[in-house]
């Protein structure tokens, strides 16, 4: 019986992520061939047994895509309970140039993505905050849709998740509270 580190035991981990967790490409090869592992996509495996969660869906994308990269809009919506919507693929946000073929991800290319602002660090992978993800909906409101922006926008000052305040200091802090004040005002 081959011993499994205790750390590759509870999540989504990559190949050289068990390589350097002491186990060696034959030994790892086998684990997989006895059904103690299963690929989830090309690099990427996670124990068989066990629940394959919302987190784990993001921790395999961020596995997949890399770093810096962090889980927005349906997703993230999604996640934070602000829509009815059950994404199809997780939708992460990646430096523009970042490229994946990987076909439950929807890659989110931003020029500036600006890191350091309204992104949470959780275990395993990076998801926008509440308010990022309110002012991210309504800038992409092309993407996602009009009313899927309004619907988040209203539940999440309905559900006292976050308030409009903090929802215009994010879009001041990212540039775009030109864009987002039109929906602020309405809903005010």
């Amino acid at each position: 019986m081959l011993k499994v580190p205790a750390k590759l035991k509870k999540r989504p981990f990559s190949y050289q992520q068990a390589i350097d967790q002491g186990l060696n490409h034959r030994t790892f090869r086998e684990l997989v061939a006895e059904g103690i592992f299963e690929q989830v996509t090309h690099g990427v495996y996670r124990p068989a047994q066990g629940d394959y969660n919302e987190e784990d869906q993001y921790r395999v994308a961020t596995l997949v895509v890399g770093t810096p990269s962090a889980i927005c809009l349906i997703s993230a919506l999604a996640h934070y309970d602000l829509t009815d919507i059950i994404p199809k693929k997780t939708w992460i946000m990646v430096p523009n140039t970042k490229r994946s073929q990987c076909s439950n991800l929807k890659l989110q290319r931003q020029r500036t993505p600006q890191w350091n602002i309204g992104i949470n660090t959780c275990d395993g992978y990076d998801i926008t905050s509440i308010e990022r993800t309110v002012v991210d909906a309504i800038c992409a409101k092309n993407k996602i849709g009009t009313q899927v922006a309004v619907e988040a926008l209203r539940r999440s000052t309905q559900s006292k998740k976050t308030n409009l305040s903090k929802i215009m200091a994010m879009a001041k802090q990212l540039g775009v509270l030109h864009r987002v004040l039109p929906y602020i005002e309405a809903l005010a």
